[in-house]
Protein backbone atom coordinates (compact mmCIF):
# COMPACT_ATOMS: atom_id res chain seq x y z
CA UNK A 1 0.00 0.00 0.00
CA UNK A 2 1.60 3.34 -0.70
CA UNK A 3 0.15 6.32 1.50
CA UNK A 4 -0.01 9.97 0.93
CA UNK A 5 3.32 11.08 2.44
CA UNK A 6 4.65 8.34 0.19
CA UNK A 7 3.28 9.72 -2.96
CA UNK A 8 4.28 13.46 -1.99
CA UNK A 9 7.79 12.33 -1.60
CA UNK A 10 7.30 10.56 -5.13
CA UNK A 11 6.26 14.16 -6.64
CA UNK A 12 8.80 16.04 -4.84
CA UNK A 13 11.50 14.22 -6.04
CA UNK A 14 10.32 13.74 -9.41
CA UNK A 15 9.76 17.49 -9.34
CA UNK A 16 13.46 17.88 -8.64
CA UNK A 17 13.11 18.82 -4.84
CA UNK A 18 15.38 17.37 -2.70
CA UNK A 19 14.17 14.81 -0.17
CA UNK A 20 15.45 15.63 3.31
CA UNK A 21 17.73 12.93 3.30
CA UNK A 22 19.87 14.84 0.74
CA UNK A 23 18.09 18.52 1.75
CA UNK A 24 21.84 19.29 3.14
CA UNK A 25 24.40 18.95 0.69
CA UNK A 26 27.83 17.14 1.23
CA UNK A 27 30.49 19.51 3.07
CA UNK A 28 33.27 21.03 0.45
CA UNK A 29 35.75 18.84 1.80
CA UNK A 30 37.25 17.45 5.24
CA UNK A 31 38.58 18.96 8.14
CA UNK A 32 41.22 17.61 10.21
CA UNK A 33 40.79 17.73 14.38
CA UNK A 34 43.86 17.53 16.40
CA UNK A 35 43.70 17.47 20.06
CA UNK A 36 46.92 16.83 22.17
CA UNK A 37 45.35 15.00 24.80
CA UNK A 38 41.55 13.33 24.17
CA UNK A 39 39.32 13.31 21.32
CA UNK A 40 36.62 11.37 23.84
CA UNK A 41 32.81 12.80 23.22
CA UNK A 42 32.70 14.17 26.77
CA UNK A 43 35.76 16.63 26.60
CA UNK A 44 34.31 20.14 26.63
CA UNK A 45 36.47 21.11 23.40
CA UNK A 46 35.36 18.52 21.20
CA UNK A 47 31.33 18.14 22.37
CA UNK A 48 31.54 22.29 21.68
CA UNK A 49 32.97 21.59 18.14
CA UNK A 50 30.98 18.92 17.57
CA UNK A 51 27.66 20.20 17.84
CA UNK A 52 29.61 22.64 15.14
CA UNK A 53 30.47 20.58 12.36
CA UNK A 54 27.24 18.41 12.70
CA UNK A 55 25.38 21.64 12.60
CA UNK A 56 26.74 22.47 9.32
CA UNK A 57 26.96 19.41 7.75
CA UNK A 58 29.76 17.43 8.23
CA UNK A 59 29.82 14.25 9.34
CA UNK A 60 31.97 12.55 12.04
CA UNK A 61 34.48 10.26 10.35
CA UNK A 62 33.63 11.23 7.27
CA UNK A 63 33.69 14.82 7.15
CA UNK A 64 35.49 15.35 10.22
CA UNK A 65 38.76 13.32 10.74
CA UNK A 66 39.99 13.89 14.49
CA UNK A 67 43.17 12.45 16.32
CA UNK A 68 44.73 12.44 19.34
CA UNK A 69 48.31 12.78 20.55
CA UNK A 70 46.90 10.92 24.14
CA UNK A 71 49.21 13.27 26.11
CA UNK A 72 52.62 12.25 24.03
CA UNK A 73 53.06 15.50 21.84
CA UNK A 74 55.91 13.65 20.20
CA UNK A 75 53.07 12.28 18.24
CA UNK A 76 51.90 15.18 17.45
CA UNK A 77 54.17 15.68 13.92
CA UNK A 78 53.22 12.07 12.85
CA UNK A 79 49.44 12.86 13.75
CA UNK A 80 49.22 16.03 11.43
CA UNK A 81 51.30 14.09 8.33
CA UNK A 82 48.68 11.50 8.41
CA UNK A 83 45.77 13.87 8.51
CA UNK A 84 47.33 15.63 5.70
CA UNK A 85 47.38 12.02 3.89
CA UNK A 86 43.86 11.63 4.50
CA UNK A 87 42.99 14.95 2.19
CA UNK A 88 42.19 16.90 4.80
CA UNK A 89 41.26 20.57 3.81
CA UNK A 90 41.54 22.23 6.82
CA UNK A 91 43.25 21.46 10.05
CA UNK A 92 41.99 22.93 13.83
CA UNK A 93 44.53 21.83 16.06
CA UNK A 94 44.32 22.51 19.96
CA UNK A 95 46.91 24.24 21.63
CA UNK A 96 50.67 25.69 21.00
CA UNK A 97 52.31 22.55 20.48
CA UNK A 98 49.67 21.22 17.98
CA UNK A 99 49.69 24.56 16.57
CA UNK A 100 53.09 24.36 15.80
CA UNK A 101 53.06 20.57 14.39
CA UNK A 102 50.89 21.57 11.70
CA UNK A 103 52.36 25.05 11.17
CA UNK A 104 55.55 22.74 10.98
CA UNK A 105 54.59 20.21 8.58
CA UNK A 106 52.59 22.52 6.17
CA UNK A 107 52.25 26.05 4.11
CA UNK A 108 49.64 24.77 1.67
CA UNK A 109 47.09 23.08 3.96
CA UNK A 110 45.13 25.69 6.05
CA UNK A 111 45.10 25.93 10.03
CA UNK A 112 42.33 26.96 11.99
CA UNK A 113 44.43 27.20 15.61
CA UNK A 114 42.57 26.84 18.72
CA UNK A 115 45.57 28.68 21.67
CA UNK A 116 48.02 30.00 19.41
CA UNK A 117 51.28 30.83 20.86
CA UNK A 118 50.97 33.59 23.62
CA UNK A 119 52.68 36.16 21.03
CA UNK A 120 51.95 34.64 17.60
CA UNK A 121 53.23 37.49 15.58
CA UNK A 122 56.36 37.64 17.76
CA UNK A 123 57.02 34.10 17.10
CA UNK A 124 56.97 34.40 13.39
CA UNK A 125 53.77 32.04 13.14
CA UNK A 126 51.41 34.88 11.58
CA UNK A 127 52.31 38.40 10.17
CA UNK A 128 49.29 40.41 11.80
CA UNK A 129 46.40 39.74 13.78
CA UNK A 130 44.36 41.85 11.49
CA UNK A 131 45.95 39.92 8.06
CA UNK A 132 48.17 36.82 9.25
CA UNK A 133 49.06 36.34 5.57
CA UNK A 134 50.45 32.44 5.55
CA UNK A 135 47.94 29.21 5.98
CA UNK A 136 47.59 30.33 10.19
CA UNK A 137 44.86 31.91 11.40
CA UNK A 138 42.33 31.35 14.08
CA UNK A 139 41.12 31.80 17.97
CA UNK A 140 43.51 33.50 20.24
CA UNK A 141 43.18 32.46 23.80
CA UNK A 142 46.03 33.18 26.18
CA UNK A 143 45.80 36.95 26.33
CA UNK A 144 48.51 37.50 28.88
CA UNK A 145 46.34 40.76 29.68
CA UNK A 146 44.26 38.75 31.83
CA UNK A 147 46.96 37.20 34.31
CA UNK A 148 46.75 40.34 36.54
CA UNK A 149 42.88 39.29 36.71
CA UNK A 150 43.68 36.05 38.13
CA UNK A 151 45.85 36.92 40.58
CA UNK A 152 43.34 39.87 41.88
CA UNK A 153 40.44 37.71 41.78
CA UNK A 154 42.34 35.24 44.21
CA UNK A 155 43.47 37.56 46.75
CA UNK A 156 40.28 39.06 46.74
CA UNK A 157 38.63 35.44 47.53
CA UNK A 158 41.37 34.73 50.18
CA UNK A 159 42.91 37.34 51.06
CA UNK A 160 45.98 35.96 52.92
CA UNK A 161 47.61 34.63 50.34
CA UNK A 162 50.92 35.80 50.36
CA UNK A 163 52.87 33.56 47.16
CA UNK A 164 51.35 32.78 44.02
CA UNK A 165 52.35 29.25 42.12
CA UNK A 166 52.01 29.48 38.40
CA UNK A 167 51.13 25.46 37.46
CA UNK A 168 52.33 25.85 33.91
CA UNK A 169 53.19 23.03 31.07
CA UNK A 170 56.48 24.08 29.67
CA UNK A 171 55.18 22.64 25.89
CA UNK A 172 53.24 25.95 25.93
CA UNK A 173 56.04 28.01 25.68
CA UNK A 174 57.23 31.15 28.35
CA UNK A 175 55.66 34.06 27.53
CA UNK A 176 52.59 33.39 29.11
CA UNK A 177 54.52 32.09 32.02
CA UNK A 178 56.77 35.10 31.90
CA UNK A 179 53.62 38.05 32.21
CA UNK A 180 52.05 36.09 34.98
CA UNK A 181 55.15 36.11 36.64
CA UNK A 182 55.65 39.78 36.26
CA UNK A 183 52.02 40.56 37.18
CA UNK A 184 52.50 38.71 40.34
CA UNK A 185 56.04 40.52 41.08
CA UNK A 186 54.34 44.13 40.86
CA UNK A 187 51.87 43.33 43.21
CA UNK A 188 55.02 42.59 45.64
CA UNK A 189 53.80 38.62 46.09
CA UNK A 190 55.88 35.94 46.37
CA UNK A 191 56.51 33.60 43.19
CA UNK A 192 56.80 29.40 42.38
CA UNK A 193 56.59 27.92 39.03
CA UNK A 194 55.04 24.22 39.08
CA UNK A 195 55.90 22.50 36.01
CA UNK A 196 52.59 20.43 35.68
CA UNK A 197 50.68 18.46 32.80
CA UNK A 198 47.84 16.62 32.15
CA UNK A 199 48.49 12.98 34.04
CA UNK A 200 50.98 14.15 36.50
CA UNK A 201 50.94 13.44 40.53
CA UNK A 202 49.64 16.90 41.36
CA UNK A 203 50.00 15.79 45.18
CA UNK A 204 53.87 14.84 44.65
CA UNK A 205 53.60 18.66 42.66
CA UNK A 206 52.57 20.48 45.17
CA UNK A 207 54.30 19.13 48.00
CA UNK A 208 57.14 21.46 46.94
CA UNK A 209 55.82 24.41 47.45
CA UNK A 210 53.70 23.42 50.85
CA UNK A 211 55.58 25.02 53.63
CA UNK A 212 53.56 28.00 55.86
CA UNK A 213 53.06 30.50 53.21
CA UNK A 214 50.16 31.05 52.26
CA UNK A 215 49.91 29.86 48.57
CA UNK A 216 47.42 30.49 45.80
CA UNK A 217 47.80 28.90 42.25
CA UNK A 218 46.80 30.06 39.03
CA UNK A 219 46.80 27.10 36.65
CA UNK A 220 47.98 28.97 33.02
CA UNK A 221 46.50 27.90 30.27
CA UNK A 222 47.52 23.90 28.53
CA UNK A 223 45.46 21.56 26.67
CA UNK A 224 44.16 19.00 29.14
CA UNK A 225 43.08 21.05 32.10
CA UNK A 226 40.10 20.38 31.69
CA UNK A 227 40.63 16.25 32.11
CA UNK A 228 42.68 16.83 35.20
CA UNK A 229 41.01 19.32 36.92
CA UNK A 230 39.15 17.19 39.42
CA UNK A 231 42.79 15.49 40.73
CA UNK A 232 44.28 18.73 40.08
CA UNK A 233 41.66 20.60 42.44
CA UNK A 234 41.76 18.07 44.97
CA UNK A 235 45.51 18.22 45.28
CA UNK A 236 45.49 21.73 46.00
CA UNK A 237 42.66 21.97 48.23
CA UNK A 238 44.05 18.77 50.42
CA UNK A 239 46.70 21.83 50.97
CA UNK A 240 45.02 24.77 51.45
CA UNK A 241 45.70 26.45 48.41
CA UNK A 242 43.07 28.29 46.32
CA UNK A 243 42.64 27.97 42.39
CA UNK A 244 42.23 29.73 39.37
CA UNK A 245 42.29 29.13 35.68
CA UNK A 246 40.93 30.44 32.75
CA UNK A 247 38.21 27.92 31.47
CA UNK A 248 34.59 27.57 33.22
CA UNK A 249 34.76 23.44 32.55
CA UNK A 250 37.75 23.60 35.08
CA UNK A 251 35.84 25.34 37.45
CA UNK A 252 32.77 23.15 37.18
CA UNK A 253 35.91 20.15 37.36
CA UNK A 254 36.52 21.30 40.97
CA UNK A 255 38.55 24.20 40.39
CA UNK A 256 38.00 27.57 42.75
CA UNK A 257 37.47 30.09 40.53
CA UNK A 258 37.52 30.28 36.74
CA UNK A 259 37.55 33.68 34.46
CA UNK A 260 38.22 33.59 31.08
CA UNK A 261 36.00 33.46 27.55
CA UNK A 262 32.96 31.72 27.25
CA UNK A 263 33.86 28.40 25.24
CA UNK A 264 30.06 27.47 23.97
CA UNK A 265 30.22 31.24 22.68
CA UNK A 266 34.01 31.08 21.25
CA UNK A 267 35.00 28.26 19.88
CA UNK A 268 32.33 27.62 17.55
CA UNK A 269 33.94 29.88 15.68
CA UNK A 270 36.57 27.82 14.95
CA UNK A 271 34.78 25.29 12.88
CA UNK A 272 32.60 28.53 11.50
CA UNK A 273 36.26 29.21 10.12
CA UNK A 274 37.39 25.55 8.80
CA UNK A 275 33.76 25.95 6.83
CA UNK A 276 34.40 29.48 5.57
CA UNK A 277 37.87 27.78 4.16
CA UNK A 278 36.63 25.11 2.81
CA UNK A 279 34.18 27.31 0.87
CA UNK A 280 36.94 29.40 -0.63
CA UNK A 281 38.04 31.64 1.69
CA UNK A 282 41.65 31.95 2.99
CA UNK A 283 43.36 31.79 5.79
CA UNK A 284 45.79 34.18 5.18
CA UNK A 285 42.70 37.10 5.10
CA UNK A 286 41.00 35.82 7.97
CA UNK A 287 41.64 37.99 11.53
CA UNK A 288 42.57 36.41 14.31
CA UNK A 289 39.68 36.25 16.52
CA UNK A 290 40.05 37.11 20.20
CA UNK A 291 36.99 36.68 22.42
CA UNK A 292 34.66 39.08 23.36
CA UNK A 293 32.95 38.06 26.12
CA UNK A 294 34.22 36.46 29.68
CA UNK A 295 32.91 35.18 32.58
CA UNK A 296 33.68 34.40 36.23
CA UNK A 297 32.53 31.20 37.72
CA UNK A 298 32.70 30.41 41.57
CA UNK A 299 33.05 26.57 42.91
CA UNK A 300 31.35 27.10 46.45
CA UNK A 301 32.08 23.52 47.78
CA UNK A 302 35.56 23.86 46.99
CA UNK A 303 35.53 27.21 48.40
CA UNK A 304 33.55 25.67 51.32
CA UNK A 305 36.32 22.64 51.80
CA UNK A 306 39.06 25.39 51.90
CA UNK A 307 37.13 27.04 54.49
CA UNK A 308 36.68 30.05 52.81
CA UNK A 309 34.27 32.30 52.97
CA UNK A 310 33.10 34.42 50.04
CA UNK A 311 32.79 38.49 49.30
CA UNK A 312 29.66 39.72 48.40
CA UNK A 313 31.91 41.51 45.69
CA UNK A 314 32.77 38.27 44.11
CA UNK A 315 29.82 36.43 44.53
CA UNK A 316 27.52 39.93 42.78
CA UNK A 317 30.23 39.30 39.53
CA UNK A 318 29.98 35.55 39.01
CA UNK A 319 28.19 34.64 36.36
CA UNK A 320 27.71 31.14 37.34
CA UNK A 321 27.97 29.73 41.02
CA UNK A 322 28.63 26.22 41.20
CA UNK A 323 26.88 24.75 44.64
Amino acid sequence: MIDRRTVSLGILAGAGLPLQADAQTRPPGKIGYLHPVTIASKHVTYRILQQTWQRLGYIDNRDVIARSAEGNPDKLPDLVSALADVGVGVLIPVGAAAVRAAASHTKTIPIVAIDMETDPVQSGLIASYGRPGGNVTGLFLDLPEIAAKWIELLLEAAPGIKRIAFAWQPSTGTAQLEVALAAAQAMNLQTAVVETGPSDDYDAKFASIADATPTGIVQLTFPGLVTSAPQFSEAATRRGMPTITFLRSAAEGGLFLSFGPDQHAYFPRAVELADQILRGAKAGELPIERPTKFELVVNMRTGKSLGLTLPPSILLRADAVIE
